[in-house]
């Protein structure tokens, strides 16, 4: 397959964004490698741009926009795996419902009560670390706890430590409503779990149907 240069042009500048977003987070990649990545990428699904191109440039935008991000993701993951010499599927990826079972007794402290951290995980690796270490995981989350803005820890304190509920949350920190409480929530889970890692890159088909489009970003809520 031939790169079109045309194809790619109209989104030069998302390329661009995606591409020193990551050299920022793994900077230890050269830039220009990290944009030949995302290049791949068009050339990979013209599919998929032929029918995100079909329904609009502001869709088609936010849904490029996602794939690149996850090819970038991908390709820094390999990069530094190779690098560091060990393989990507020794990574270990926090998930959303994992990060908030955490937060309670990171928050209030309660580092001795790990028997009643119930992660939901049977027959999966319970840590970060080799041999499950749960202590290292609380360590990690309170770690990345801490770089949130002081608006994102104290929702997610009083989400989490203090056990409020959403529109308790929104009159507290005077947010409008108990909706917009329930997305300032998501998105503050979403930046902790990024800053220690991110989410696991999905497969990214090359599909002409829509729905089959949105259906291979992510199954959680947190990751749009």
């Amino acid at each position: 397959m031939t790169l079109e240069w045309e194809r790619i042009e109209p989104w030069q500048y998302v390329v661009d964004s995606v591409a020193s977003e990551y050299h920022r987070r793994f900077n230890d990649i050269d830039l220009e490698d990290i944009r030949q990545s995302l290049y791949q990428w068009f050339l990979e699904h013209p599919n998929k741009l032929d029918t995100w191109e079909a329904i609009g440039p502001k869709d088609a935008k936010n849904l490029i926009y996602r794939s690149l991000r996850n090819q970038a993701l991908d390709y820094c993951q390999h990069w530094k795996a190779k690098s560091g010499g060990y393989e990507t599927s020794d990574l270990f990826f926090y998930e959303a419902d994992m990060v908030e079972a955490l937060l309670t007794p990171v928050l209030r402290g309660e580092w001795n009560q790990l028997n009643k951290v119930d992660l939901g995980r049977p027959g999966r690796p319970s840590a970060p670390s080799e041999g499950g270490n749960m202590m290292a995981m609380m360590i990690e989350v309170d770690f990345a706890y801490w770089k949130l803005t002081p608006d994102d820890k104290k929702l997610l304190f009083l989400r989490h430590a203090e056990a409020m509920d959403f529109p308790d949350i929104a009159k507290e920190m005077d947010l409008g409503s108990e909706d917009t409480a329930r997305m300032r929530h998501k998105r503050g889970i979403r930046k902790l779990i990024n800053k220690i890692g991110g989410f696991r890159p999905y497969r990214d088909e090359d599909t002409s149907s829509v729905d089959s489009a949105g259906s291979t970003q992510s199954d959680s809520p947190y990751e749009s």
